[in-house]
């Protein structure tokens, strides 16, 4: 049998595997693979009434992109040049983000 679910998942498939046995793990990691892509299937099906009625245009998406390229540069930093452990570093780093835009938006 092809096993396209290690491939995929790698070590966590070997996880499913060590958990559930052979044969059932294989059954396991190739149904999820099945439900990704059918999620992934009626996503793109839907998408244009997810763009029309989800209440998110380019505003909003354009918020989130920076809130997340803002905190992944502090997140480096903090790891890198301060080493910060890493959740404490994402915590600071989204808290400096998340304070620097309520500053943008509450008090310009």
């Amino acid at each position: 049998m092809v096993d396209l679910a290690s491939m995929l998942f790698g070590d966590f498939q070997d996880s499913i595997v060590a958990t559930f046995g052979d044969t059932v793990g294989w059954v396991v990691g190739h149904a999820l693979i099945v439900g990704l892509v059918a999620l992934v299937w009626y996503t793109w099906v839907g998408r244009e009434h997810i763009r029309t009625q989800s209440g998110w245009g380019m505003p909003e998406i354009r918020d989130a992109v920076t809130i997340i390229a803002i905190t992944m540069a502090q997140y480096v930093v903090y790891t890198s040049n301060l080493d910060y452990p890493n959740v404490p570093a994402l915590a600071v780093a989204f808290s400096a983000t998340m304070f620097a835009r309520w500053c943008v938006n509450v008090l310009n």
